[in-house]
């Protein structure tokens, strides 16, 4: 038996990695210095003798035209050293950051901003924007977790959430806890959603990106099909169905569904679409189906005619597709009574389907359900697909929500689909 699976599948690991990333700028840049907030002006002071007797010559050494270095580190040691009240802590934070950024020095920076807030000083409606950027400054010292923590303490005092929680999952990213960062994805989405609000596009895709290329198989499916229900443009729904021949080992029996939908929403662009399709339907089983889809890949140029193993395949399949509609007579009389097994309803329910009798599959597949020995997930899978095909798209979700094991992907995938084209979004 030749097989269309000869021809190597041009898997599309790599290059879809680069371009999710490409797309969603998946490496998260932060601000290298603390804004102008640090420099407000401080409430009336009461700073201490001892420390304004240190802290004005060490104030004037750095007004100087180009101040030592050395001098200038160790003057910030001195002035914090001589803090005595919460008025010395606000100064002395200030002035270790202003020198922090002339340096360049993250850490310095970040002590401080921390110093400043440790004194009570700073207004009440800065304490957030000091917390982020104290989680800036750590985030781009590579100090993940005093990121992180700074981040939070940003969200208690009022920062908006929507805007920082990238920032704060991205902490778990950078210290590949994977599986926690894409939980948080997941749960934030979920609440949006639950409110009515759709998740930012660069939520999903950094989501994506990140599972994708770290080999996160279940979120990667999770957020790829998040994205085709939330944008679904034909770009979307083909990362979706990409992604789960990429990361799901796949029979042709599962393949064949997923490639069914992949007909179905208009991503099928390349040979391997077409032929990966035939060869899943099967030219034994399914040769009307296997003769439409390479006819319709070359027809749309995807396919060449002249490939031997295309030529076969064609060969096979017009050979068998007039005998095999007559045996559909036979199979239909001997499937749809009582006494049928459930294989035998089941594989009139398959054969009407690849003949695009959605009628009649619908009804072979509701007969097998009814049977002992069934293969639930395989005939609720196909069911809801011809319930769809015949305009009925709730009873066509009921059918999907009931799809477990390996098939459950793709039945997700196909619920979304049917809400999109009850809606008239697809």
């Amino acid at each position: 038996m030749f097989s269309l699976a000869r021809i190597p599948a041009r898997r599309a690991g790599s290059n879809m990695a680069l371009a999710i990333a490409l797309a969603t700028g998946a490496v998260v840049g932060l601000a290298a210095t603390a804004p102008a907030a640090y420099a407000q002006k401080q409430p009336k002071s009461n700073n201490s003798k001892g420390f304004i007797a240190v802290y004005g010559p060490i104030l004037e050494l750095s007004k100087a035209e180009s101040p030592d270095e050395g001098a200038l580190r160790a003057g910030v040691d001195q002035v914090v050293g001589a803090i005595e009240n919460a008025d010395d802590r606000y100064a002395a934070g200030a002035f270790a950051n202003n020198v922090g950024v002339d340096l360049g020095d993250y850490g310095l920076q970040r002590k401080g901003i921390t110093l400043m807030l440790e004194s009570g000083k700073v207004a009440p409606d800065q304490v957030a924007k000091f917390h982020h950027t104290v989680g800036q400054l750590a985030y781009n010292d590579d100090d993940y977790a005093a990121a992180r923590d700074a981040f939070q303490k940003a969200l208690e005092a009022g920062y908006s959430r929507k805007d920082l929680f990238p920032l704060l999952a991205d902490t778990y990213f950078q210290q590949e806890d994977y599986a926690t960062g894409l939980a948080m994805y997941k749960t934030e989405m979920e609440t949006l959603t639950a409110t009515g609000e759709k998740p930012p596009r660069e939520w999903i895709t950094r989501a994506l990106a990140t599972s994708y290329n770290n080999d996160q198989a279940i979120p990667a499916i999770e957020f790829a099909t998040i994205l085709a229900r939330e944008y679904p443009a034909v770009e979307s729904w083909r990362d979706a169905i990409n992604i789960q021949r990429n990361l799901v080992l796949m029979e042709g029996p599962e393949l064949l569904d997923l490639m069914r939908l992949a007909d179905t929403v208009g991503t099928m662009d390349s040979d391997r679409d077409y032929l990966e399709y035939a060869d899943a339907a099967d030219v034994l089983r399914a040769p009307g189906e296997v003769k439409r889809v390479l006819e319709k890949g070359i027809a749309a140029g995807k396919v060449s005619a002249d490939e031997l193993v295309v030529k076969e395949t064609l060969t096979s399949a017009n050979s068998r597709v007039e005998d095999d509609k007559k045996d559909l007579v036979d199979l239909e009389k001997d499937a749809m009574v009582p006494s049928a097994t459930a294989s035998l309803t089941t594989e009139a329910g398959d054969a009407f389907l690849s003949y695009q009798m959605y009628d009649k599959a619908e009804a072979a597949y509701q007969l097998a359900l009814g049977k002992p020995g069934v293969d639930e997930a395989k005939a609720n899978l196909r069911l809801g697909i011809a319930q769809l095909m015949l305009g009925k798209s709730e009873e066509a979700k009921a059918s999907f929500a009931k799809v477990k094991g390996q098939r459950r992907p793709v039945a997700g995938l196909w619920s979304v689909y049917a809400d999109q084209k009850a809606s008239a979004t697809m």
